[in-house]
């Protein structure tokens, strides 16, 4: 594998860092900048980078850790809509609150 810097590059190491961070799959994030799903993997590795494990499922790591009320709560929020549209939801909110105190800093605050 080479490691020379090519600046013809499609995309940069911080975009594919930032999307992997965010758990897209590796198809997704070649999707997304316009490249092979290859690409994103041999750079990720020259990076030593972990791919986002996109196989297991997100919801169930988090839904385990939750205590049980905590878990009743939350299967009490998404009774009418998706737990997708919720955490959209949330994501929206906490960027417009973030937005209206002046801040880009949208870093969740340590919990309880």
């Amino acid at each position: 594998m080479s490691t020379v810097y090519r600046a013809n590059r499609k995309a940069t190491d911080a975009d594919i860092i930032r999307l992997n961070s965010v758990g897209l799959t590796l198809a997704t994030i070649a999707h997304v900048l316009n490249c092979h799903p290859t690409t994103i993997t041999l750079r990720l590795r020259s990076l030593k980078i972990k791919p986002a494990d996109t196989r297991r499922s997100f919801m169930e790591d988090i839904f385990m850790k939750l205590n049980t009320s905590q878990q009743e709560w939350l299967a009490d929020q998404v009774t009418n809509s998706s737990i997708k549209e919720y955490v959209e939801k949330l994501i929206i909110e906490k960027y417009n609150s973030s937005q209206n105190q002046g801040t880009n800093n949208g870093s969740p605050q340590s919990l309880p």
